[in-house]
Formats: structure tokens, C-alpha cells, sequence
């Protein structure tokens, strides 16, 4: 007895080996550092220059008459359709030529759709599970693969004869047959350059050579400092997925309202799936909003202040970059309201930004939260008088710094 009971938690306790074995370690979800230092700070210091996005708009800009306010105040405060209404998504839809209401997954903001769309193809390509990710980049996508312990292989964004390009030879080099999906950012987040079309069609060609799933943020596209818009990935390829929202170029994250373009109406399916277990359904009055500002005459006009907005306070942060062409080096933006500077005051960045935080109340985002050591992201979308205010603050430790 004594031996089968002893060959028994033997055989039990080989079985428990091989099962830690096979499986992958449980890891302690790393926070999101950049969101979190934004959190916990930007209320609290007089000057909020993190921000990546435009001054936002407030309800009674987006509600110009008598007739929608009172359409606000008559919205039955229940659930929404948890896609996303119809309404909605056809607005949607609108900016993206050949795609229906049925190829749209409207979400939580653009964080939910980056969720969605990492967790998808995690799940659905467990064979794929090396993934591509552009740096510097808003690192969301990019940390969710991470915490999910996989493998993620950086691709740089370069900055050469002024310009940040994409090094499509480095990216050639790490894509492989098991890579699931190449993520970027465009217009990019934090440098606001704007990869063109040629690249784009590199980039998707690669994936489309390895089997791999092209997906673009595209939340600044229409928030350029030119006239014409940035190109999208829509139609590049038959395993292209687009997220963005209204947070950016539209000025209205306070809505949280995003979306993801699927390239079929079965993908839009199956990311409904995966919503169920998360917000369940966007907000009722922040979906019929978000179908008003997406009216085509609505959303030309946002777009159009959007535009002067950055175009007018870029002069302000150029001038004051010049200023300080001893310490800082930068390539203009080309898009958002945000510009990636490289500085040489002697401190790293996370250390500046922090004695900034600290010493002037202003607050910007460090390299670090990027994997760009040696960089600063200043946002300068706010009121123009603010942000005088709060560029001479960092002016004013620059100079103790010298």
C-alpha cells in the first residue's frame, strides 16, 4: 500500500512539474508608466503640458442650438447598443471608403480598442505570437503584449536629415513566420511625424509577406499641421486593422468614444465578443454625440480648429525651442500637438521632469515612458496664454540648470 501510495504522489507531483513546465509563469502586470504619471500628476501642478491633444472641446460647442440641448436632456440614460449604435457606426464608417456599419466596432475610447484588437490577436493566433512594435510610440499596444509575456521585437522610428523615418530594414530583420501583427502609431505619438505612403506599403507588404496583421493608431490623423491629411492603412492589405477616437484630433476625449475598421464584418464580430467581457457597451449620451460631431459639416469644422490650434501655438513653441538651441534639438512636428525633443541639459529626462514637476509645477512626459532615453514630449495644445506661462516656467529651471 505504502508503495502505491508513494507511486502515486510520485506520479502527482512529476505531473505538477510538467504542468509549470509547459505553462508560462502568472506575471505581475507592470503599470502603464506613462499614463500613470499623467494620473496621478496632471491635476495637481498649474501647468498640464503631458497632454497630447488639442484644448477639448465643451458640450455647448458641440450643441449650437436650443433644439439639441434639449435632445441631450431627453436621452433615456440606459444601455447603449454595446457595439456601438448604428447611427454611430455608419458615421463611422463614412471616413473609410467601402466599409459599412458592420465593419465597424465602436468602444471605450481609442485605449479599448488597442485592447481589444492586442487581446484578438493573442488569442485567436496562438501560433503568431511574436509581435512588432514601432518605437517611440504611445506604448499601450506595445505593454499589453508585454504583460501578456510574449514576445515584442522594437522597430525604430529614426531621426535622420530631419526627419524621423521608419528603418524598414531593421523591421525586415525581426519579422519572422510566427510574427502575429507590426503595430505603429500614425501620425506617431510622440514625435508627430507622418510616415508616407511608400513606407506604409513597405510596411504592409512585409506583413502581408510573413502572414502578420497590419494595425495602425490612427487617433491624430486629422490633425496635421498641412493641409492634406496623413495616409491611413485602410485598404492596404486584407489583415489590416485601424483603431482611433475622438480624443485627439477631434477634441473630444472626455466622450470616450472609439473605434476599431475591420477589414471584414466577421473580425467586427468577433471583437464584439471580446467587448462583452470588458465595457459591456459605450456611454448612451457620448454615442449620440459622437454620431453628431462625426456629421460631416460638424466634424469639418472641429477639424478646422484643430488645425489652427496647433498651427498657431507651434509658432509660439518653435520660438521658444530656438531659444534654446544650446540644450534642445528637435525635428518640427507634422501632425498633433505634441513635439519629441532631444535635450542635453546633464540630467536624464525622468529626473527633469520630475524636478520640473517638482520645483515649477509644470508637467511634461519623459523619454523613458517612450523607451527613448535623452527625449522630452512637451504638448502645446492648450490656451496660448497658458502655455507662454508654462514654457516660461521651464525656462526659468533650464537657466538654473546652466
Amino acid at each position: 500500500m505504502s508503495r502505491f501510495r508513494g507511486t502515486v504522489d510520485f506520479i502527482s507531483a512529476l505531473g505538477s512539474l510538467i504542468h509549470c513546465l509547459l505553462e508560462p509563469p502568472i506575471m505581475k502586470l507592470k503599470p502603464f508608466e506613462l499614463e500613470r504619471m499623467q494620473s496621478e500628476n496632471e491635476h495637481e501642478v498649474e501647468f498640464n503640458l503631458s497632454e497630447s491633444g488639442v484644448e477639448p472641446l465643451k458640450i455647448r460647442d458641440l450643441l449650437d442650438t436650443p433644439e439639441l440641448k434639449e435632445q441631450l436632456l431627453d436621452i433615456q440614460l440606459g444601455y447603449s447598443q454595446t457595439n456601438g449604435t448604428v447611427p454611430l457606426r455608419e458615421a463611422i464608417s463614412h471616413y473609410y471608403p467601402g466599409t459599412t456599419a458592420d465593419h465597424i466596432m465602436a468602444t471605450n475610447g481609442g485605449a479599448e480598442s488597442n485592447f481589444l484588437v492586442s487581446w484578438w490577436l493573442f488569442q485567436e493566433y496562438p501560433d503568431k505570437r511574436e509581435f512588432v512594435f514601432m518605437v517611440p510610440n504611445y506604448m499601450q499596444i506595445g505593454g499589453i503584449w508585454k504583460n501578456m509575456g510574449v514576445d515584442v521585437k522594437n522597430f525604430n522610428l529614426r531621426m535622420i536629415d530631419g526627419k524621423w523615418v521608419p528603418d524598414i530594414e531593421q523591421l525586415k530583420s525581426v519579422v519572422t513566420k510566427k510574427t502575429g501583427a507590426i503595430a505603429i502609431c500614425n501620425p506617431n505619438n510622440p514625435t508627430g511625424a507622418i510616415v508616407n505612403e511608400s513606407d506604409l506599403k513597405a510596411i504592409a507588404d512585409i506583413a502581408a509577406d510573413n502572414d502578420a496583421w497590419f494595425v495602425a493608431d490612427e487617433i491624430y490623423r486629422g490633425a496635421e499641421l498641412q493641409p492634406e491629411k496623413s495616409p491611413s492603412i485602410h485598404g492596404l492589405g486584407e489583415k489590416v486593422l485601424i483603431t482611433s477616437s475622438l480624443s485627439k484630433a477631434y477634441g473630444l476625449p472626455g466622450l470616450r468614444i472609439g473605434w476599431t475598421v475591420c477589414p471584414t464584418e466577421q473580425v467586427a464580430k468577433e471583437l464584439w465578443t471580446y467587448s462583452d467581457y470588458t465595457t459591456i457597451s459605450p456611454s448612451t449620451a457620448s454615442d449620440w454625440m459622437a454620431t453628431l460631431a462625426l456629421n460631416p459639416k460638424v466634424q469639418a469644422n472641429i477639424e478646422k480648429r484643430t488645425r489652427e490650434v496647433i498651427k498657431n501655438n507651434w509658432g509660439i513653441m518653435k520660438k521658444w525651442l530656438d531659444s534654446h538651441s544650446d540644450v534642445f534639438e528637435y525635428v518640427p512636428p507634422s501632425a498633433a500637438a505634441i513635439c519629441f525633443i532631444k535635450q542635453n541639459t546633464g540630467m536624464n529626462s525622468y529626473d527633469l521632469v520630475v524636478r520640473l514637476m517638482k520645483e515649477k509645477s509644470v508637467l511634461i512626459s519623459p523619454g523613458e515612458h517612450f523607451e527613448v532615453p535623452g527625449y522630452l514630449r512637451i504638448g502645446f495644445g492648450t490656451e496660448p496664454k497658458h502655455l507662454e506661462s508654462a514654457l516660461a516656467r521651464i525656462s526659468e529651471l533650464l537657466n538654473e540648470l546652466s
